[in-house]
């Protein structure tokens, strides 16, 4: 009956550097306030003169790697169970309010502009599919 938990502590990730706008916006602000450009300059940089890595630019994920990097967090066993019940709850909505001809033609469109898609990336799964499907019977 006994049952330990274990916890992790993990440390928090850094800030994406801001982007040019929000420098601009942080500099205007600082010389309104009269702090000088210099003294923040000084702040950004580590004891060798170099600027830390966190302050390097680098690129924000975009929102399917935001959305990814939350389904493994949140559930980091089961990301296909919740994505293909988000898919079922998706499909029972449009079963109901627009009914199974409209939602089959909606199934079929979006089914031939994935084919068409990795056609288009250079590899057509879906076509290779139907192809041995076709050339079994």
């Amino acid at each position: 009956m006994s049952e330990k938990i274990q916890a992790r502590i993990e440390p928090a990730q850094p800030k994406p550097a801001q982007s040019d706008k929000a420098e601009q916006d942080e500099r205007a602000s600082q010389a309104e306030t009269g702090t000088s450009a210099a003294a923040a300059a000084d702040s950004a940089t580590d004891a060798t003169g170099a600027a830390p890595e966190s302050a390097a630019a680098a690129p924000e994920p975009g929102a399917f790697a935001r959305a990814s990097q939350w389904l493994d967090q949140t559930f980091p066993h089961s990301r296909n169970a919740v994505l293909g019940g988000a898919c079922g709850l998706l499909v029972a909505i449009l079963l109901f309010t627009i009914g199974i001809f409209k939602t089959l033609v909606i199934a079929i469109l979006v089914v031939a502009g994935v084919a068409l898609g990795q056609f288009a990336d250079g590899d057509p799964k879906l076509v290779r599919i139907v192809e041995k499907l076709i050339k079994k019977h």
